[in-house]
C-alpha cells in the first residue's frame, strides 16, 4: 500500500472511530467472532446432551456444570456481539447520526464485559 493510500485509511478510520461507527475490519471480526460463537455453542450443546441425555450423568456433575457455564457465557457473548453488529447495520441502514452519538460500539461491549463480569462475580459469591 502505497504511503498516500496509508495516510488516507488512517484518516478514513480516524473519522469513523470519532463519529462511533465501526470500521470494515472490526465488522468483520464481530461477524468472525459470532461464526466462531456459534460453533462453540452446538458443540457444547451436543456435548451437554451426550452427557445428560445419553450418558444418563447425574445432572449436579461437575463437568456438566461446567459445561453449561461455558455455554451461557458463549450465548451472552454472541447477543453482546450481534447486538453491537445490528446497532452498526441501523446506523448504516438509516443514516442516524444521533444514535452514532450515544452508542459508540467498542464502549458498548466493554461496557456489556464489565456487566457481565460484575454479574458472573457476584453470582460466585453467592455460592
Amino acid at each position: 500500500m502505497s504511503r498516500k493510500k496509508a495516510k488516507a485509511y488512517r484518516i478514513r478510520c480516524l473519522n469513523e472511530r470519532a463519529t462511533g461507527v465501526l470500521t470494515a475490519w472490526e465488522v468483520q471480526t464481530l461477524r468472525a467472532q459470532v461464526r466462531s460463537n456459534s460453533t462453540i455453542i452446538e458443540r457444547l450443546i451436543r456435548a451437554i446432551d451426550l452427557l445428560a441425555n445419553r450418558e444418563r450423568v447425574p445432572k449436579d456433575a461437575t463437568s456438566l456444570i461446567q459445561f453449561r457455564n461455558r455455554l451461557a457465557v458463549a450465548m451472552a457473548e454472541n447477543d453482546t456481539f450481534r447486538k453491537v453488529l445490528w446497532r452498526h447495520c441501523e446506523q448504516e441502514a438509516y443514516g442516524i447520526q444521533e444514535l452514532a452519538r450515544g452508542l459508540d460500539p467498542i464502549a458498548f461491549l466493554v461496557r456489556r464485559i464489565r456487566s457481565r463480569e460484575r454479574a458472573m462475580m457476584a453470582q460466585t459469591a453467592m455460592k
